[in-house]
């Protein structure tokens, strides 16, 4: 489902935790939060509720542990309170010609797919506040969300989303042989909050990497913020990303939209020195040349997580040839880590939406932005 961004400019407003209804609920009560497993077919089973006391209920118990899994986290979700399920990994027919389910390949791969929801924390008019949540919660420990009649409620006892993410990952996640960790959008800041808590841990043994990041169209709003002392969101995730690629995770960044591209939006540019930086042209999304663009944007937005979920090819390795590249999702950890550097990226100039053989990218020097590092950054 795709979103129009809108920033507030307010760098003080009351923040996402200001009373706009008196009623409060248990997290276990909230629809769409909390750590799910997909099975496909649009069908998600709820595994892990934040902020409770009884970690795992006996029916809700993980599957086994020696199956890889891939964690998803998703982004922004005004209006979602008016669809009877969230947003899933199938596309759209209008959009795309028709209805794949992207997360399939994983599936068949032999991965669990698990996805960490905070549907209706994300369900906010301004995409700030929502930001906001991700990195702290309100005064006297409490998180607004979103109902189904659309109205605010409360939930006590809570922590920001990104620690949330944490304590499912901790709890339900790490012993996983591999994990593949993934963020779209707002979504990515849900990672790199999961990041530094994972490193914070790691050094006491008590929490451990991922050995693949994956950053679809990452979003970042622009300006210092109060709330995380004067930093800047994208700032904290370029940390928590340089950190996590020198401990040797192998990390990817990929492009579909413009979305970074106004004065209200970091654009980021030092994260891409860290990542292996892909650039996707989903041209097949024309342009409209007026008031639906904005609608555009955002298909081309969402079109990173389809594009890049729907390139694992099972049995068959991406190809880097010269100035030249094939595929995504299928390229292996140790393929990737080289492919991390400030000196140069990728840029699509061939292939079919959904063919992984046939997405095609050309080397071009540099990290695509204005930044330039000191000294030339490259992993191994």
């Amino acid at each position: 489902r795709p979103h129009i961004f809108i920033v507030s400019t307010n760098r003080n407003y009351p923040g996402p935790w200001h009373r706009l209804a008196a009623s409060t609920m248990a997290a276990n009560d909230i629809e769409w939060f909390g750590l799910f497993e997909y099975s496909g077919g649009g069908k998600f089973e709820r595994l892990y509720t934040p902020w409770k006391d009884n970690a795992l209920e006996e029916s809700s118990q993980p599957g086994s542990s020696d199956k890889p899994v891939l964690l998803y986290a998703h982004g922004w979700q005004r209006g979602a309170y008016k669809n009877p399920a969230p947003e899933s990994f199938i596309t759209s027919q209008e959009v795309y010609g028709e209805e794949r389910d992207v997360a399939e390949p994983w599936l068949q791969a032999g991965y669990r797919v698990l996805c960490f929801m905070w549907v209706p924390f994300a369900d906010e008019s301004d995409l700030a506040t929502a930001e906001q949540k991700i990195w702290t919660a309100g005064k006297d420990q409490v998180q607004r969300w979103r109902n189904r009649d659309g109205n605010f409620q409360d939930v006590r006892g809570a922590t920001g989303i990104g620690q949330a993410f944490f304590e499912a990952y901790r709890t339900v996640v790490m012993g996983a042989p591999r994990i593949h960790l993934v963020g779209h959008s707002l979504g990515t800041q849900m990672v790199g909050r999961l990041l530094e808590q994972i490193l914070e841990q790691s050094e006491r043994s008590l929490a451990r990497l991922p050995e693949r990041v994956t950053l679809l169209d990452p979003y970042f709003s622009n300006f210092a913020k109060s709330y995380l002392d004067g930093r800047w969101t994208g700032e904290r995730v370029r940390e928590a990303i340089r950190q996590a690629s020198e401990a040797g995770c192998a990390i990817e960044q990929v492009a579909s939209s413009a979305v970074l591209d106004n004065p209200l939006s970091d654009s980021n540019g030092e994260l891409r020195f860290h990542t292996a930086y892909f650039v996707l042209n989903p041209d097949f999304i024309k342009l409209a040349y007026g008031p639906r663009d904005v609608e555009v944007l955002a298909n081309r937005h969402s079109f990173a997580r389809y594009a890049y979920l729907a390139s694992l090819c099972i049995g068959q390795q991406p190809a880097v040839e010269g100035e030249h590249s094939s595929g995504l999702a299928s390229r292996t950890d140790a393929e990737v880590r080289p492919m991390m550097t400030s000196e140069f990226h990728w840029v699509q100039k061939g292939g079919d939406r959904w063919d992984p053989e046939t997405l095609i990218f050309e080397r071009r020097g540099g990290s695509a932005c204005f930044a330039k590092p000191k000294v030339a950054v490259q992993y191994a």
